[in-house]
């Protein structure tokens, strides 16, 4: 693995740690303020913190895992576990979503007193860390190119929407009444369905990559164009690749003089490979075929 991909392993974990941090906080104070409360859809939300710190703990372990350099079982390297310890507590996120939407459904037809005042203050504190914690998680995900911490990024902007949700609820009985105690409920509801869809759509995208899903367009670009104005290359022929962890393996398939010795090609080849890599860190590595093209003015 090079060198830049265990750097941003490490920088990957160091923002793991601190999304951590902020998880067992936040779940505390949801837990707390919606026991003492009276809140169900504050429970809930603690809920859906704590799976955030399970997610928090694995991301960890998984990164630390995915640096793992390839050896003779794995000669692609050990990135892909980041993509699976996602996939299985996106699972586990959708199962508890799941058995809240259940039980707020359960609670529905019951009134219910008003929740404490702390519920509110705990709800709207709640948001605006967590637009934090989006915003950072994000900007980390995009400038190290992780499925995992992309994947726990958006898990964070679906909680704002989560706990918008609380917070509308428990204001609404607030003002009306133990007879708003529905809307209390339909609160807790949305909390469920909220952790259901961002685990499956989590899902969805970890699975794809894990069937080898073409990478990104703009990574397909990047290579068709630099090798296209590398020095005795004629044209692209193919590009194919998968994403594994933070990498991308690709196959470029180059067209060349056709007159060249097998040495060569061989040097070229390497040249063009080195010359990619170093352009672009994101790829873990690259097979560089080259074909004999048509020859100029053909």
């Amino acid at each position: 693995m090079p060198d830049t991909q265990h750097t941003s392993y490490d920088e990957a974990a160091a923002a793991a740690r601190w999304m951590l941090v902020c998880n067992v906080g936040l779940c505390v104070a949801k837990l707390g303020s919606g026991w003492w409360g009276g809140s169900f859809p504050l429970l809930a939300d603690g809920v859906n913190s704590l799976t955030d710190v399970g997610m928090s703990l694995a991301l960890i372990g998984g990164l630390r895992l995915a640096q793992r350099p390839a050896d003779r079982e794995h000669p692609y390297g050990h990135g892909r576990i980041e993509q699976e310890i996602a996939r299985l507590v996106a699972l586990g996120v959708l199962i508890t979503g799941g058995l809240i939407a259940v039980e707020a459904l359960r609670r529905f037809p019951v009134h219910h007193e008003a929740p404490s005042p702390l519920v509110l203050v705990v709800a709207l504190a709640a948001i605006l860390v967590k637009v934090g914690m989006f915003r950072y998680q994000n900007r980390k995900a995009v400038a190290l190119s992780s499925r995992a911490l992309q994947a726990d990024a958006m898990n964070h902007k679906w909680d704002v929407a989560a706990t918008c949700c609380v917070l509308a609820g428990a204001g609404a009985v607030g003002w009306g009444g133990p007879t708003w105690s529905h809307v209390d409920d339909l609160a807790a509801m949305s909390v469920g369905a909220i952790m259901v869809v961002t685990a499956a759509q989590t899902i969805y995208a970890v699975s794809s990559e894990l069937l080898n899903r073409m990478p990104p367009a703009y990574v397909v670009e990047q290579v068709r164009a630099l090798a296209e104005a590398f020095p005795r290359i004629r044209g692209v022929e193919r590009i194919v690749g998968r994403r594994s962890g933070m990498g991308f393996f690709l196959d470029l398939h180059l067209e060349v003089d056709g007159e060249l010795s097998v040495r060569q090609a061989h040097e070229l080849g390497h040249q063009v490979k080195d010359w990619l890599m170093t352009e672009l860190p994101e790829i873990a590595d690259i097979v560089v075929h080259l074909e004999p093209g048509r020859d100029v003015g053909a």
